[in-house]
């Protein structure tokens, strides 16, 4: 077992030099992807923000809609029976 220790000990050694240059490059990269998350992150804030705002708008608006077409539907049922009694007189 101590003799294939031994054996893999020389090729260990280039594989660990080369694995340090590439550790470095991932690391910049990430760095580099995280500056640029973190610079672009205000603008979407603030179209997350006038998203949000749209959204308040339209439901308050549907809310505005459901209470006309409610308020038309009752006057209409409180007209159907006066009309009803109209025709029958």
């Amino acid at each position: 077992m101590l003799s294939r220790l031994e054996d893999l000990v020389p090729l260990m050694i280039p594989i660990l030099a080369l694995l340090i240059p590439i550790v470095a490059i991932l690391t910049s990269h990430q760095r580099k992807m995280a500056e640029i998350m973190r610079d672009r992150n205000p603008m979407v804030d603030g179209n997350v923000e006038a998203l949000r705002r749209e959204v308040h708008e339209l439901k308050a608006l549907v809310h505005q809609q459901s209470i006309a077409i409610d308020n038309l539907v009752s006057m209409q049922s409180r007209q159907i029976p006066d009309l009803r009694d109209r025709i029958s007189l």
